[in-house]
């Protein structure tokens, strides 16, 4: 998955999914750059679930189970949407 943030891009492989004091809590991989821990509250995965109910979305999950590879950049990828395309 990637990250984009106006400090920096990072690629974060989802490592664990786990619920924790009533919360969804994603960790990545220990061989990513930078830990990460993200915590999804109740509003956080009504918001998510809602997204998912949309067709588009639905035909992008079902199509994801016969590819495989990183997400395409350049073609609606984060790079085009970036606040800072080139902070160095």
């Amino acid at each position: 998955m990637l990250v984009a943030t106006p400090i920096a891009d990072l690629e974060i492989e989802v490592d664990r999914l786990f619920v924790e004091n009533g919360t969804l809590v994603m960790t990545n991989a220990a061989t990513d750059a930078m830990p990460a821990r993200t915590v999804m509250g109740p509003a956080d995965i009504r918001k998510i679930l809602g997204g998912l109910l949309r067709p588009r979305i639905v035909w992008f999950a079902l199509s994801c189970l016969f590819r495989s590879g990183p997400p395409a950049r350049g073609a609606g990828g984060a790079e085009e949407f970036h606040p800072t395309p080139n902070p160095w």
